[in-house]
């Protein structure tokens, strides 16, 4: 396969069982193969995406010395990083993007001096309970596909380790050398990360083949991929794709927003039994989501140094 598929979620909720039968076929066969999909009409409030952005903007538009005063905070995975503070690539220039992470976004109120605003937090809060609403539908497709009850990865998710990510690609100019990458070529840590992106694009995934792909902007839809702990859960039966963001050298900035879906700390990460057979035995050791998670964190943040 060397397109991204396109997955319509219409009909996954309310439809009948052969309807989910068949939109999680497709989730099955996109998570096998590609490791992307766009996923549309998975209900996700395009006012409050809308608001995100705009908030993720204006914050991104303040000075470095006011965006600093929010620097990231490794052990709560939350904050601002400058361009130029991660390498996804240990191969490649450190990344040409800033950031600013959010975890836990709705229980935090009682940590206004991690927030520019209570506005800011609010809008954000907002948009972490839409992105998780929209991951369980993704998940619940896993479960049908894997054979698995239906709430196994509601329950699992419940948004301790969740990420929510504004991101903003610079222009950097058009005399950058050719290890120079907005974000380094990487794969995400967790179960499944949406991302929202606007139209300018840059966004690139490799497929099996080692195929570069532009993962163009398609209105009205998001773009899911499968991470590495849902890869290690399958035994490689879904793949955790690389992928990276070319570096914006004209036209417009380019903005985004990833939300990552980890599991929480003590969720038990080993192979399904749909996954293992007496060809193919499980391939990784018995882990929990948490002690996986924070070790990538830190080579990842290891590697701008």
């Amino acid at each position: 396969m060397t397109n991204i598929p396109l997955i319509d979620f219409e009909k996954f909720d309310n439809g009948e069982e052969k309807e989910r039968r068949r939109i999680s076929e497709e989730v099955n066969m996109a998570a096998s193969q590609v490791g992307f999909m766009y996923a549309k009409n998975l209900g996700i409030d395009q006012n409050i995406l809308q608001n995100a952005f705009k908030s993720s903007k204006n914050f991104f538009k303040q000075s470095l010395s006011e965006k600093s005063k929010l620097s990231y905070v490794q052990n709560m995975n939350h904050g601002y990083q400058g361009v130029g503070e991660q390498r996804l690539d240990s191969q490649f220039a450190p990344d040409l993007k800033e950031a600013f992470t959010m975890r836990d976004v709705p229980l935090r109120e009682k940590f206004m001096d991690l927030w520019p605003s209570n506005e800011f937090r609010t809008i954000a809060a907002r948009a972490f309970g839409e992105c998780l609403r929209g991951s369980n539908i993704v998940m619940e497709a896993f479960a049908i596909a894997l054979d698995l009850p239906i709430n196994y990865f509601r329950e699992r998710h419940k948004g301790e380790n969740v990420a929510l990510r504004y991101l903003h690609y610079p222009i950097s100019g058009k005399n950058l050398s050719a290890n120079q990458l907005g974000a380094g070529a990487h794969t995400d840590f967790g179960t499944i990360t949406l991302l929202f992106q606007d139209d300018v694009g840059g966004l690139q995934i490799q497929n099996r083949s080692g195929q570069w792909l532009d993962a163009v902007h398609i209105q009205g839809t998001v773009i899911v991929n499968t991470a590495d702990l849902i890869a290690t859960w399958t035994n490689d039966r879904y793949c955790s794709s690389p992928h990276r963001v070319r570096a914006i050298t004209g036209g417009r900035e380019r903005y985004s927003i990833a939300f990552f879906v980890d599991p929480d700390t003590d969720v038990p990460v080993s192979a399904f039994d749909s996954c293992i057979s007496v060809d193919q035995p499980a391939k990784y050791p018995a882990t929990t989501a948490g002690a996986y998670v924070a070790q990538r964190i830190a080579e990842s943040n290891e590697l701008s140094g």
